[in-house]
């Protein structure tokens, strides 16, 4: 079989088993500090055509029978709103047993889209989005380069909410290193409970070779947090979020404690315990325990 279809490099843990449609090419602003991603490629917005084109080339490879789809690359939600609504309708005409389709979205872009406009897209069938809000303290926004601020975060996210969506935001965790690790926490506990969304992601912060925010930490502008410093942290944000109604998620690789998950404020005190027993062990077992989990090993318990 001979088909050719465009696919993107990344997407959401999970979002593992989705089919995955390229709408739009790498990243247009590109300048996060910690993000190895999309660097030196050119962003742009494929057609109306060229994705259809792809999605007719699915069919033919995949079959219609697809439960899942995610809209690549970084921020597709820059596609003109019409063009949008033309995609994904072709995407429901060809895959109609989908039940869900999601995307990656900046706050920036989502703060300037009309209410109108992004209820034609849920309308159309866009039902989550992805939104990498990292850190709601203006302090780390402005150090990591992430291209916006808590207010137009929440303007963001709440747009998202009053149009229907399903909405992750993404927490990263020793992002503000150890200078802002108490602001970190708890500026971005305040930017969730204004925007109130369905799922918070954890990810917590990896200083990888060759980003700018390896640089930094060479500099001594950031300091790194240790594996217990950024328990201790997401503990106080996970505190910090008081009675929120939300779902958190610790679904990535880079988590130490992949057992931060559950409903807010229900398994709010069952989350804390996790973190408090890590906290309080001897040091050969937190030695021990962190040491199996970065091994990928299993470790039982603390």
């Amino acid at each position: 079989m001979n088909v050719h279809f465009e696919q993107g490099p990344i997407r959401p843990p999970s979002e593992a088993g989705s089919l995955l449609v390229r709408v739009s090419r790498n990243c247009p602003w590109n300048k996060c500090a910690f993000c190895p991603v999309y660097k030196g490629e050119r962003f742009s917005l494929r057609t109306v055509e060229e994705v259809v084109a792809d999605l007719d080339a699915m069919v033919e490879y995949f079959g219609d029978r697809v439960s899942t789809i995610f809209l690549q690359d970084a921020n597709p939600l820059l596609t003109k709103p019409d063009d949008l609504v033309a995609i994904l309708d072709a995407i429901r005409e060809r895959f109609p047993q989908a039940r869900r389709i999601t995307a990656y979205a900046r706050s920036h872009t989502l703060a300037r889209r009309s209410p109108e406009d992004l209820l034609r897209l849920r309308e159309a069938g866009l039902d989550r989005l992805h939104v990498g809000m990292e850190s709601g303290c203006d302090a780390v926004l402005a150090m990591v380069r992430k291209g916006t601020t808590q207010a137009e975060q929440i303007e963001a996210g709440r747009r998202a909410i009053a149009a229907g969506f399903e909405l992750s935001e993404y927490w990263m965790p020793g992002l503000g290193g150890r200078e802002h690790t108490g602001s970190h926490a708890a500026e971005s506990a305040a930017a969730v409970r204004a925007i109130k969304p369905t799922f918070i992601r954890l990810r917590s912060t990896a200083v990888l070779r060759g980003t700018p925010l390896a640089a930094l930490r060479d500099a001594g502008t950031f300091v790194p947090l240790g594996e217990l410093e950024m328990v201790d942290e997401i503990r106080r944000f996970i505190a910090a979020l008081g009675d929120l109604e939300v779902r958190i998620e610790s679904d990535h690789v880079l988590n130490l404690l992949m057992e931060i998950e559950g409903d807010l404020p229900l398994d709010r005190d069952r989350l804390l315990q996790i973190c408090d027993e890590l906290l309080a062990a001897p040091e050969d077992i937190q030695r021990r325990f962190i040491q199996a989990r970065r091994g990928g090993r299993h470790f039982v318990s603390v």
